[in-house]
């Protein structure tokens, strides 16, 4: 068989769940790694940045490094939750809205990422009066607005995720931990809007990506102890009919 017949037939055929957990622990890893190495790699300790550094190569390149992290992680918490159903049996009203709320804060992220490297580079360099930190852009009220929501969004939806996650014990404790605490300095607002310095969203950048992957191992590798997933109804073979003695 050709090999686009072999990975077509792949596609179509249905996935037993074993092989979807797998595929979510990948997007996990792949996601988390990204993620903390494009913001390592960001060549500037500042946001915004000054329309003659967002026109720069290494900024392109950093933003869609990170704006495909963000896209690897929206689909791998998607297949996290799926697990965790699998685990303890249902989804409680917590781990809903933390899962919704993440997908809201792990999408936008994705777009702002990739707008900020493709779409603001392009434009900065015929109208750079427009990322001026008071300018119609930066120093607008509809993006500040729209990006605290998503920064609130992200974070929140990482908090209810991880307490959901912890409380149901269904994922690792330490690993979810991380995401919780990256999740929260991730939406930090930083200099020169607030005092707070850049080192701090890298850092919660960092944990986010370094919690995610290592959550994406342990889905890889099996995730837990088959002692732990929750029994399935057992099939009964049908009894037949009794007739009555006369």
């Amino acid at each position: 068989m050709p090999l686009w017949e072999r990975a077509w037939h792949l596609a179509v055929t249905p996935w037993p769940a074993e092989r979807v957990f797998r595929l979510a622990g990948l997007c996990m890893i792949i996601g988390g790694i990204l993620v903390g190495t494009g913001a390592l790699g960001h060549p500037y300790d500042r946001h915004p940045p000054s329309p003659s550094e967002i026109v720069s190569s290494s900024y392109v390149a950093w933003h869609v490094i990170s704006g495909l992290g963000f896209i690897s992680l929206c689909v791998g918490f998607a297949g996290v939750s799926g697990f965790q159903m699998r685990v303890a049996g249902h989804l409680g009203s917590v781990d809903v809205a933390g899962i919704f709320l993440l997908f809201i804060g792990c999408t936008f992220q994705a777009a702002a990422q990739l707008a900020d490297g493709l779409v603001f580079a392009a434009v900065a360099t015929i109208v750079p009066r427009v990322f001026e930190l008071n300018g119609s852009l930066f120093g607008g009220t509809p993006l500040a607005g729209l990006a605290s929501l998503a920064g609130i969004a992200f974070a929140s939806g990482s908090v209810l995720f991880g307490i959901g996650a912890i409380a149901r014990g269904a994922l690792p404790r330490r690993s979810t931990a991380a995401v919780m605490a990256g999740g929260v300095l991730i939406a930090v607002p930083v200099q020169p809007a607030s005092p707070v310095p850049w080192w701090i969203v890298v850092a919660g950048t960092v944990l986010l990506g370094a919690g995610s992957a290592a959550i994406g191992q342990w889905l890889w590798q099996g995730g837990p102890r088959p002692s732990r997933l929750v029994p399935l109804p057992p099939v009964r073979s049908p009894q037949p009919p009794r007739v009555p003695i006369s």
